[in-house]
């Protein structure tokens, strides 16, 4: 009878310890591409947090798959920082996977991973920052929306610390104090620096990030991107197309229905009580003027709005529809409420820009749970 007794606890504990691995070494797989095609020599890491990934230790490597390019990686359960690495005729690439760090919490992830020219840091004495390029297969990337955060803002949604817009020539500058940043660049096919990163819209993520800015040093970076989901898009004309028979089966398994959402925080005010504030937007002839950013600023350190402000860290934001109506919904507490139509430094000539007026200095005060309609504010373009 005893020895029944050990074989039945036996037999029990073995299968706790196979359902333990089925659930925690999940299977996940993935190709590499370059924009001509499979990388052969691609290797993909898992990193379970954005350190490891700066100092890779603890990442999880991948071994090779079916075909060129292709890979495989068993994880446990938990979240991972994706990256790729690889060559083509010698020249390193890098892939950064736009949606990180991503959720392994099912049996089975199709993970495709686009590795782009892998680029350095140039920094010498000037002033004090970093700025570059923003681009797509070596053209600049007009219209697009860049963000340096600090390495306390992972995952890095959202505005960041400082939002700028790049202009025709995809060329970008930050004045930042001392420290270590990463600089990502986003390009909506919406328009906008706001909102979730959809179908053809690019992903940029500087290679070399995170960016080290010291005392009186310029740092120059190139900042490369590739489109989300679309592998049409961003194949070359002669290049090998990857896909297959198990196309559709893979489709299932990837993040294609995965947003990266920009995340909202209230950064002032009681968040357990949100007001809500509405408006709209003209010139001073009453003409309504659409898809302007609106952006409203904490005031409660600040006594009177000055241009300073334009700089500060927000992430309560919102555009004017074709009618010039906006609607923000915030915590309640004291705001400078702005309209532009760009983001980051001081307006620049011809401008659209505005701000509420509706106070001696320029604020608004938001009771909890309060729906404030009918604010007015005026923008007119910036003078040469």
């Amino acid at each position: 009878m005893m020895k029944t007794r050990i074989f039945i606890f036996l037999l029990l504990a073995s299968c706790l310890v196979v359902n333990s691995v089925d659930v925690f070494a999940l299977q996940l797989e993935g190709v590499v591409l370059s924009d001509k095609g499979p990388v052969v020599d691609a290797v993909v890491t898992a990193y379970p947090d954005y350190s490891s990934l700066r100092n890779q230790q603890n990442g999880i490597r991948s071994i090779p798959g079916e075909k060129p390019g292709q890979y495989h990686i068993t994880v446990p359960q938990g979240k991972y920082y994706l990256v790729a690495s690889g060559t083509d005729q010698g020249m390193p690439l890098y892939g950064y996977h736009g949606l990180n760090p991503i959720r392994m919490d099912e049996e089975y992830r199709w993970v495709p991973l686009i590795a782009l020219p892998e680029s350095r840091t140039q920094c010498e004495p000037g002033f004090q920052g970093v700025g570059g390029q923003v681009l797509y297969k070596g053209k600049p990337v007009a219209d697009s929306s860049i963000s340096v955060y600090t390495l306390e803002e992972e995952p890095f949604r959202g505005m960041g610390l400082l939002t700028n817009t790049v202009p025709e020539d995809g060329s970008f500058w930050f004045d930042l104090d001392p420290g270590k940043y990463v600089v990502i660049a986003r390009k909506r096919n919406a328009g906008g620096a706001i909102g979730p990163i959809r179908k053809g819209d690019l992903l940029c993520y500087f290679s070399n990030n995170p960016v080290q800015v010291l005392p009186a040093q310029s740092c120059m970076i190139d900042v490369n991107c590739y489109p989300r989901d679309d592998i049409d898009g961003f194949l070359a004309r002669d290049a090998a197309d990857p896909r297959g028979r198990k196309e559709e089966k893979r489709r299932s398994a990837s993040l294609r229905e995965m947003d990266e959402t920009d995340s909202t925080r209230l950064l002032e005010g009681d968040g357990a009580s949100p007001a809500v504030i509405s408006g709209r937007v003209t010139d001073y002839t009453g003409i309504p003027l659409d898809g302007l950013y609106i952006s409203a600023y904490p005031a409660n350190k600040v006594d009177l709005f000055q241009m300073y402000v334009l700089r500060m860290k927000t992430e309560h934001m919102t555009r004017t529809n074709d009618k010039g109506f906006f609607r923000l919904e915030l915590g309640s507490g004291s705001y400078y409420l702005v309209a532009r139509e760009r983001l980051g430094d001081a307006p620049v000539a011809g401008e659209y820009y505005g701000i509420y007026e509706g106070t001696p200095n320029h604020s608004i005060v938001l009771a909890p749970n309060e729906i404030k309609t009918g604010v007015h504010i005026v923008a007119e373009a910036i003078m040469p």
